[in-house]
């Protein structure tokens, strides 16, 4: 089980990945996305809009890597959880006592 939850947040990662490096490129190649539109479409695009758009595919690209942070930091913590090992026994006060008594010489009431 513990294996198949693995390969499932490593598919999870791999996507986020992706996701992230799109939003970069885009970025990136952002001219060339608009000019390549324009010639496509035929319709001019101004300066405004692309800087618009740029900016949008920036805070797209920021909130994919907070997301992919955030579930990084997520699925940490829920491994460590999985792997705390049980070191009370809620019964052990009681047996501490049975212990005791019985060193002592002690009855139990």
């Amino acid at each position: 089980m513990m294996i198949y939850n693995h390969i499932i947040d490593v598919k999870m990662l791999e996507k986020d990945n992706k996701l992230i490096r799109a939003a970069m490129l885009k970025i990136r190649y952002a001219d060339l996305i608009f000019k390549a539109q324009q010639q496509i479409s035929g319709i001019s695009i101004g300066k405004k809009e692309m800087k618009k758009k740029v900016k949008l595919w920036e805070a797209q690209l920021l909130e994919e890597k907070a997301k992919s942070h955030r579930e990084k930091v997520r699925e940490e913590a829920r491994i460590a959880t999985a792997n705390i090992k049980k070191t009370v026994e809620f019964g052990d006060s009681i047996q501490v006592e049975k212990d005791f008594l019985a060193l002592i010489g002690a009855t139990n009431h």
